[in-house]
């Protein structure tokens, strides 16, 4: 399997495939793409929710990772997961993962976002880029561990 700085660096890359993608889009559209899929705050809150996938929300947090140190004196919170979960375990499938970390993630932050006046005032837009930064970053993990073992068997 990918070393965690391998996964870190093809989750940057796809990253930078998926915005190039998207400029290009803003150029030239290929397809009937809804241009407010194009805006400049979707794409930022898409782009930060990806990395905040690929930096603390990696299915490597069932082991102490650099994801699960990057979590400094809250890397506490993913110990149950170590406990409950095996190393490629759950957290790894490719629908169980995305959804038990951004379950997870999601519980964590809604005292802050109590705090902000934010809980269920979230525009829909920044809810689903949010969701689909999280979930293409875990799922590139997951693909990337995938593809890496069919490489070296």
């Amino acid at each position: 399997m990918p070393s965690g700085r391998t996964h870190d660096r093809i989750n940057i890359i796809v990253l930078f495939i998926i915005l190039l993608s998207l400029f290009s889009l803003l150029k030239r559209p290929l397809l009937p793409f809804p241009a407010s899929y194009l805006e400049n705050r979707r794409i930022i809150v898409f782009s930060l929710a990806y990395l905040f996938g690929t930096f603390f929300l990696s299915p490597d947090l069932d082991i102490k990772s650099g994801p699960y140190n990057r979590w400094g004196m809250l890397k506490v919170i993913w110990v149950p997961y170590q406990f409950f979960f095996g190393h490629r375990g759950v957290l790894h499938h490719p629908v169980f993962g995305p959804v038990i970390l951004t379950l997870t993630s999601v519980i964590l932050l809604y005292p802050l976002f109590s705090l902000l006046n934010l809980a269920g005032g979230l525009p829909v837009w920044v809810v689903t880029s949010t969701l689909s930064g999280l979930f293409i970053s875990i799922e590139i993990h997951c693909l990337s561990d995938l593809v890496w073992g069919k490489i070296l068997r």
